[in-house]
């Protein structure tokens, strides 16, 4: 099957452009990198040491950003509390943040959901959690009414009440009940980042949210998926499809806590998702299997194993507090992973952590290393023409005395994943494919000794003349957009547009993150180097 490539980027995020490694080549999954303090919860109003589920919106002019704030997890120093308010803030350079001033609440001046909005959403006198466990969006449906543009997906997490809501409004502020109860499977799980976006490629909405499945001696969370156009009625997607080397993990202990799904705006075709990752460290029966350092005393000797895991982690006070109310919230960890689809329900996931909590006093509790759901394209620290690169988001300081962080990180415009091409060499080749464009582009990062060449075969897999490894001219360097090119050609592949071909790429210290063909541009005219330089070229000699 011939795929039609297009003028879409691919990536290396998955298998599906990649049809050998020969060589010293192999695919490398790459950490995000720490940078400043954009926001803290410490207003007034905030006083926060609870914010998760942080959600990114842009609606074309800005960056909003919203955060769960009031509530606060009880602390051996600090008393907690449940009244939790969804606040926002906006950026347009992801790097300064202010809060808004919308002023709706009496409950702050930057919130935009708090317990007099979903009060009539609860039971029984039941704590009033909805605010907090709300995720947002940007409508991108052409058939969207433009005062329901921003939604929320607001949860009842509360057990016996569980439920979804969507929330609609027209500037990203003033929020009004759209539905129900979302009429979900029964076994649809609740308690987490639940969250919707609109699918171009099928024309309706996905809903991703909470599921659980059956691994080794009880139940993990995972994730599921429906599909809906008008958040009444859903058809069940199920629970996603891992590829084997991830899926093995969940019998190994590993849950997944979020989903953090939408399409990756650089190559929409494909999904991205970056769940937080939940390990339970406690001993609570059939949580977990038992720890290889420990064989035999798992689920029978919680004291054993409590006390060789404490001493590991940092801040034995508030652990110390924490195991009184339950084991899991002084041993649980977590981190961010990343998953890869590319219709909706089968995900390449990597059990390599994207993210890990940092080594601060304050971490390595329940929460820690989690990516808030979205990515903000942000200058480069480097400046003087640097591309520019992506930023993410995670809270710091959950658990903890004082308010949450959100600090930001970096990694390189789809730099997730890459084609690692070691000292010694190897080759890449790709499936058959047809492409629309002029110029084969190279997300590529070269060390000075080293570099790539580039071969465009025909249906046949046989080396089009002119466009082989010997006729390719060898290139090095770092840029997001590297033109690959021939003697004869140049960077000039139209004429092979539309046919039947095959990409092949020999390259040495070298990281391939992705590739497009974009529209034919002729390079500029150069004097020759005799011209340049004055000397007499051979040829008149």
């Amino acid at each position: 099957m011939v795929y039609n490539l297009g003028n879409k980027r691919e990536l290396f995020i998955d298998n599906f452009f990649i049809k050998s490694l020969e060589g010293d080549v192999r695919q490398q999954i790459h950490k995000l990198i720490p940078e400043e303090i954009v926001l803290t919860t410490d207003e007034k109003h905030e006083d926060s040491n609870n914010t998760s589920y942080v959600s990114i919106v842009f609606d074309g002019r800005r960056y909003l950003f919203y955060y769960r704030a009031h509530a606060r997890l009880e602390t051996a120093a600090t008393p907690g509390n449940n009244r939790y308010v969804l606040c926002v803030a906006e950026t347009t350079d992801g790097i300064n943040f202010k809060r808004c001033q919308v002023n709706l609440s009496k409950e702050g001046y930057n919130v935009v959901l708090d317990n007099s909005m979903t009060d009539h959403l609860m039971k029984d006198g039941a704590t009033n959690v909805i605010p907090g466990v709300t995720t947002a969006f940007y409508d991108t449906n052409p058939a969207c009414p433009v005062d329901e543009k921003y939604k929320l997906i607001a949860t009842n997490e509360k057990a016996g009440q569980y439920a979804m809501y969507l929330f609609v409004s027209a500037d990203g502020f003033k929020f009004k009940q759209k539905t129900g109860r979302f009429n979900l499977a029964p076994d649809s799980g609740y308690d987490s980042a639940n969250q919707a976006f609109f699918d171009h490629s099928i024309g309706k909405y996905r809903l991703y949210h909470r599921g659980f499945r059956n691994d080794g001696p009880t139940w993990k969370r995972t994730i599921m998926c429906h599909v809906t156009e008008d958040f009444i009625n859903f058809t069940p997607i199920g629970k996603l499809e891992f590829n084997e080397k991830f899926d093995k993990l969940f019998a190994e202990g590993q849950e997944l806590y979020t989903n953090g799904i939408r399409p990756y705006f650089r190559a929409p075709h494909i999904l991205l998702g970056f769940p937080m990752r939940y390990y339970d460290g406690s001993m609570k029966p059939g949580m977990h299997l038992p720890s290889p350092y420990n064989e035999g005393t798992a689920h029978k000797d919680p004291e054993s194993e409590w006390n060789c895991r404490i001493f590991s982690r940092p801040n034995l006070k508030s652990r110390l507090h924490n195991v009184k109310k339950m084991m899991r919230y002084a041993l649980a960890s977590t981190d961010s992973v990343i998953i890869a689809s590319r219709d909706g329900k089968k995900f390449k996931g990597w059990g390599e952590s994207l993210l890990t909590p940092p080594p601060q006093d304050d971490s390595w509790v329940y929460g820690s290393g989690q990516v808030c759901i979205g990515m903000i394209p942000t200058r480069n620290k480097f400046g003087h023409g640097a591309p520019d690169e992506l930023s993410f988001y995670a809270q710091e300081g959950n658990w903890g005395d004082s308010c949450t962080r959100i600090r930001r990180y970096r990694i390189r415009m789809d730099g997730f994943v890459s084609l690692n091409f070691g000292i010694e060499g190897g080759t890449y080749t790709s499936p058959f494919f047809k492409f629309k464009g002029g110029r084969l582009s190279l997300n590529i990062s070269t060390g000075a000794f080293g570099g790539f060449i580039a071969e465009l075969r025909d249906k046949n897999g046989n080396p089009i003349p002119g466009y082989t490894f010997e006729d390719s001219l060898p290139e090095i360097g770092d840029d997001i957009a590297m033109i690959a090119r021939w003697k004869t050609y140049g960077p000039d592949v139209r004429k092979l547009e539309g046919k039947t071909v095959q990409l092949a790429i020999k390259a040495r210290n070298a990281d391939i993150y992705s590739i497009a063909f974009l529209s034919y541009e002729p390079d500029p005219e150069l004097p020759s180097y005799f011209e340049l330089t004055g000397k007499n070229s051979p040829k008149t000699e």
